[in-house]
């Protein structure tokens, strides 16, 4: 019978193995997209203290479908984004970037989240768990 630790490393080589596959798809990289845009207007409707609600009126649209912009469940046209921003007094800053030198990403695990880094680089060491996260890093807010 083989141990726990072999079916973690099992557990993560094949974890590898799809995420690698998933990073070739299409999808996944819209995915990204859809989330970050989510990310962007849910910050920005706590810094204008906007609900859901407000968002919702401003766009002439039910809260249902703020939440799921929120979720990144929604396609957004051009015009959607630019109203979506406009009503939060805000606008988009869009950037295409190269990706033969992309930029290293780092992620961290919070409370069963992936996300990246916001602040500053605050700790840093050399533990590597046993599934196989590289270094482990501290970010501040």
């Amino acid at each position: 019978m083989p141990s726990t630790h072999a079916n973690r490393i099992e557990r993560s080589e094949l974890f590898n193995t799809l995420f690698s596959e998933a990073e070739e798809r299409n999808e996944f990289h819209a995915a990204g997209v859809k989330i970050e845009i989510a990310e962007q207007i849910f910050r920005m409707m706590e810094k204008r203290n906007i609900t859901q609600a407000d968002l919702a009126r401003k766009l002439g649209k039910n809260r249902a479908y703020v939440s799921k912009i929120l979720k990144g469940n929604t396609n957004f046209t051009i015009e959607t984004l630019v109203l979506i921003a406009r009503s939060l007094e805000a606008e988009w800053e869009f950037q295409l970037a190269d990706i033969e030198n992309p930029e290293t990403k780092v992620y961290w695990m919070e409370f069963g989240s992936i996300k990246p880094p916001t602040g500053d680089l605050i700790a840093s060491s050399n533990y590597c768990d046993e599934i196989g996260w590289d270094k482990a890093i501290k970010w501040g807010q």
